[in-house]
């Protein structure tokens, strides 16, 4: 694995970024990263307190109170977004390199998710200089201008498992918006926040615009239950999204939450496999199954059930296992002993309750260190089992047969979750109609897709809001209409 804490400046590993200045935290709390391919530290990190969130929070408060930035113009805020874009850009190899020495992301793929948080932050730069932050409507008396206003200081908050690209559609959205911010970067991935903050520096962008600090899960509360907070915006678990909703109710906070999925892929009757599954596969288990919008569950007809898992089968096996930094590698390690296993709990939990792994099955024997499961499929699958039903985050997918369109609909919606899915066929039309009966956030016909100009978030316990698009923007603004007489 290369070095790359060489490459980090010593205050990224001891300090904290609050209001433009990089501070000795009030903590003396450090914790380790460590690379789950090989079981060794990468570099340590300075964790926050309490009092390191709240100084956050305050410089966040008086840059929004006080400073220029919320009273700039969207043209005026484009152009400093453009600057951190530049500086990202610059460092966009880094950037990759990090996740993969942090989380164990092969590294083609890290080089992926770089590329889309980029294009996040791009677009929200171009968003800012044209997107109408206020307009005029006729009234009895006269006019009412409509104003699209910040909506405050913003606590965002992303997961360890693609911090960069997740980050970018909040930070892209709030600085738009004209919103301070508090980023809490977590601790098992805390880099990238901590170089956005380094970037923003460069740039020039206003003290206090972004504050950066790594937390773990009671500081991150304290943080989330602040007053002074007027915004959240999390991704991350069901269970945690729950606690931040309840905590932001309390005071009215807003909030926006993208809490995971459990997608479903509907393979169709007449779904040419040739070019079906080798579109559906890469999104059924990206990064080990540690992301979010995995097409976990496949849904295919009854009559196509063995033809289909043989040819998945045949595409899964032929994965590449190993070594991240390997460009040749498709799956790697996932994160850490605890996931898994938490994973190997629900493949035992699945063959219990009378699933059938037809491929992989445990961890992946060949390896002495690392965290490495084997890609597993499982057939002879049924609703009510728990490896149909919960989230995994690991490289496992059921594959359920179903007898007509609408028992497909059926199961598809058979979750108490609703962020993605995707549906196969030779007509788009018609997968766009059953698309529609999909109770998820977003379906992709014949593949799967991100695009930084089109909303992204769940129905259901997948959470509230959405990030990405116009509507991420809005997120981050409240609506103030101020009525204008006719001048006399």
């Amino acid at each position: 694995m290369p070095d790359i804490k060489d490459e980090l400046a010593p205050y990224l590993l001891d300090c904290f970024h609050v209001g433009g200045e990089w501070i000795t935290p009030h903590s003396h709390r450090r914790i380790a990263v460590v690379h789950p391919a090989t079981e060794d530290s990468v570099f340590e990190v300075t964790l926050a307190d309490t009092s390191d969130i709240d100084d956050a929070i305050a410089a966040a408060r008086t840059a929004f109170e006080d400073g220029p930035w919320p009273r700039m113009s969207g043209a005026e805020r484009s152009v400093y977004m453009r600057r951190l874009l530049e500086r990202l850009e610059l460092r966009s190899d880094l950037l990759a390199r990090l996740a993969t020495a942090q989380v164990g992301m092969p590294i083609a793929f890290a080089e992926m998710l770089v590329k889309t948080g980029l294009a996040r932050y791009h677009y929200y730069a171009e968003l800012a200089g044209s997107y109408v932050f206020e307009d005029r409507r006729p009234t009895m008396r006269g006019h009412a201008r409509v104003r699209r206003e910040p909506v405050g200081v913003a606590a965002l908050i992303s997961p360890w498992n693609a911090v960069f690209p997740i980050t970018a559609h909040k930070v892209g959205a709030a600085l738009a918006a004209g919103c301070t911010m508090v980023v809490k970067a977590p601790i098992e991935s805390p880099m990238e926040g901590l170089i956005l903050a380094q970037c923003a520096a460069e740039a020039g962008l206003p003290p206090g615009v972004i504050n950066v600090v790594t937390a773990d899960r009671d500081e991150s509360a304290h943080l989330v239950a602040s007053r002074q907070v007027d915004k959240i915006s999390f991704t991350g678990s069901v269970a945690a999204g729950r606690k931040i909703g309840l905590s932001a109710a309390d005071r009215m906070a807003r909030t926006t939450l993208e809490l995971g999925g459990k997608s479903a892929a509907v393979l169709l009757e007449d779904a040419d496999l040739a070019t079906a599954l080798p579109a559906l596969a890469p999104f059924t288990m990206p990064f080990a199954g540690q992301i979010c919008f995995s097409q976990s569950r496949i849904l295919v007809p009854n009559a196509r059930l063995g033809e289909v898992v043989d040819a998945y089968a045949g595409i899964i096996g032929k994965l590449r296992l190993g070594d991240p930094w390997d460009r040749q590698t498709q799956v790697g390690p996932v994160l850490n002993p605890r996931q898994r296993d938490r994973i190997l709990a629900h493949i035992a939990q699945g063959v219990e309750d009378g699933g059938r792994v037809v491929l992989g099955g445990g961890r992946a024997a060949r390896f002495d260190r690392g965290y490495f499961i084997e890609p597993t499929i499982f057939v002879d699958v049924a609703p009510q089992m728990t490896i149909v039903r919960e989230e995994i985050f690991g490289p496992v997918v059921t594959i359920q047969g179903y007898g007509d369109e609408d028992e497909a609909i059926r199961l598809a919606n058979d979750s108490d979750l609703g962020l993605s899915g995707s549906v196969y066929s030779r007509d788009p039309e018609h997968a766009y109609h059953l698309a529609c009966r999909i109770r998820t956030g977003q379906v992709g016909i014949n593949g799967v897709e991100l695009a930084p100009s089109v909303p992204f978030g769940g129905y259901k316990l997948s959470g509230i809001g959405r990030e990405g698009g116009p509507e991420g923007l809005e997120a981050f603004l409240e609506t103030k209409s101020v009525f204008m007489p006719t001048p006399a």
